[in-house]
């Protein structure tokens, strides 16, 4: 039953609205859109294991559209057959599970890949029954397949509808304009699968593509295997709570305060075994997504006090040190800095096989580096959390636009850094790269001007013409670095880096695989 206390859903990221003084003000006709990096987290899921049994219930029945599906994918491949209403969630899940990820080592853990039923039982106040419309736990729900359609129906709406930088309709080599990438985790999988179904409602029948790496190569989310990283990872944590420990317990007093959160506590919680606001948030952040009955002391303010606590737990430490951003999603970030490399080329060279748009659909621990990645202020490190630090929400997002400007003067002031590294072939320490490694040499190569030209030698300001731009949800993410003369629109200010200035953001944080792999060695 839906609470009468709420009528929205705030768990869920905001989008922008498409009015026309917004496309006037961040779209002039002179500046095109190149390419796009699209990074989102899935949709609205169910906690990924059952606790707290005396608040939430043991069977979450949000699941019918999904089940059926699920149920008609496995019909199509010929692996079941008949009706999915006497199949049990885990009847109806798993096999669909090992079909699509086989081998794959999180497929047996539990709300990992796909939903697995919790062993604890049912508290005794629990009327929840199982069903057809039955969720496994981390399973992506109805709602959050809605909310993954909603990102990519207002993607069709800015670049489709509006800008035309995307076409109407898929062509047949769909494959080229766009690249798709995805977790093995299903709830990533399903929600790119909806992003799509809102960017493209009536895609034809053709295959596209789907790039899902081996979870020993994946570098969508951290490698807990890097035992540098894990080191690094907790001592910084267990300062981080050290440091606002008089808020810390506060929050941790007001939920004993409530009595089925003190329940939990009493029963079930172990310190130092489990983090108190990841724990609590995992529960009651779904619970509020689907407008479910909730104390009424766990109202909307208490559950952001709750996610910013689990984000000082867990995701603060990425913005103090960029050594450990860089292990979490150091691989990542190289990946997205070759996007731009390569797309820049490919518009100079007028290569319709570049892709226009990539996507990746991911997790909170994809996005949540990144934003510390995007945030990192060399002049300013402070132990205190960031202002706006907190958990990213359901179908969050972070999207990166190459743009080029076909008519403004481009910056002529010179940043002090430019000339550093005028050779990007150079890899020299993290912290002094202005340039990520990887991006290649022949970038450079290429004469400035409306006309530019390939050359022999090395020019810093070949790629003055393109910027980037960068945001989170509704909002433009104001890179720190852009701030610095001649590293930003001469007319739209610092929200809009040029390519080197965005470059200078990210270096220190970017690392080749083989980097990555001395990294996690180092003591």
């Amino acid at each position: 039953m839906a609470s009468p206390a709420f009528d929205s859903n705030p768990m869920r990221a905001p989008l922008p609205a498409l009015t026309p003084e917004f496309v006037a003000q961040h779209y002039p006709p002179h500046l095109q859109v190149v390419h796009v990096d699209l990074l989102h987290r899935h949709g609205e899921r169910t906690p990924v294991a059952h606790r707290i049994p005396q608040l939430s219930p043991k069977h979450w029945n949000f699941c019918a559209t999904g089940n059926q599906l699920h149920q008609e994918f496995l019909r199509t491949v010929g692996l079941v057959t008949g009706s999915s209403a006497s199949r049990t969630a885990d009847q109806q899940q798993s096999p669909w599970q090992n079909y699509v990820f086989k081998q794959d080592p999180r497929s047996s853990t539990g709300g990992s890949v796909f939903a697995v039923s919790s062993t604890a039982k049912a508290h005794s106040s629990d009327t929840s029954q199982q069903t057809s419309a039955t969720c496994g736990f981390g399973q992506l729900t109805d709602t959050g397949r809605q909310g993954l359609a909603a990102l990519g129906a207002h993607m069709r709406a800015l670049y489709v509808d509006t800008l035309n930088f995307l076409p109407s309709t898929l062509p047949a080599d769909a494959g080229s304009m766009l690249h798709l990438r995805t977790t093995s985790y299903s709830r990533a999988f399903e929600s790119l699968q909806h992003t799509l179904g809102g960017l493209y409602p009536n895609m034809s029948s053709s295959m596209l593509r789907v790039h899902v790496r081996p979870s020993d190569r994946d570098n969508l989310f951290p490698d807990f295997r890097c035992k540098n990283m894990l080191r690094q990872f907790v001592k910084l944590n267990k300062q981080n709570i050290d440091n606002c420990g008089q808020e810390y317990q506060q929050l941790y007093q007001d939920m004993l305060a409530v009595p089925s959160l003190r329940a939990f506590f009493e029963q079930e919680y172990k310190p130092g075994k489990a983090r108190v606001a990841v724990s609590v948030m995992d529960v009651v952040v779904p619970m509020r997504a689907h407008a479910m009955n909730l104390p009424p002391e766990i109202n909307d303010n208490f559950i952001e006090r709750v996610a910013r606590m689990a984000a000082i737990e867990y995701l603060q430490s990425s913005w103090q040190s960029p050594a450990l951003a860089r292990m979490q999603i150091g691989r990542l970030v190289h990946e997205l800095a070759n996007n731009m490399a390569s797309s820049v080329q490919a518009d100079r060279t007028h290569n319709s096989t570049n892709p226009r748009l990539s996507i990746y659909s991911g997790h909170d621990t994809t996005l949540a580096p990144l934003l510390a990645v995007f945030g990192h202020d060399a002049e300013q490190q402070t132990p205190d959390a960031p202002a706006d630090l907190t958990w990213p929400k359901f179908a969050a997002s972070i999207r990166i636009e190459l743009l080029k400007d076909t008519q403004s003067q481009c910056p002529t002031v010179q940043p002090a850094w430019e000339q550093d590294a005028a050779d990007p072939s150079a890899d020299p320490p993290f912290d002094q790269r202005v340039r990520p490694s990887g991006v290649p040499r022949s970038l450079y190569q290429w004469s400035s001007g409306r006309n530019p030209r390939p050359i022999t030698q090395i020019n810093p300001r070949a790629t003055r013409d393109y910027y980037v731009r960068v945001w989170h949800d509704d909002r433009i993410l104001l890179l720190p670095t852009c701030r610095d003369p001649g590293a930003h629109h001469a007319k739209l200010g610092s929200s809009v880096c040029t390519l080197d200035g965005f470059f200078k953001q990210i270096a220190r944080f970017s690392t080749s695989e083989k980097e990555a792999r001395l990294e996690c060695l180092q003591c």
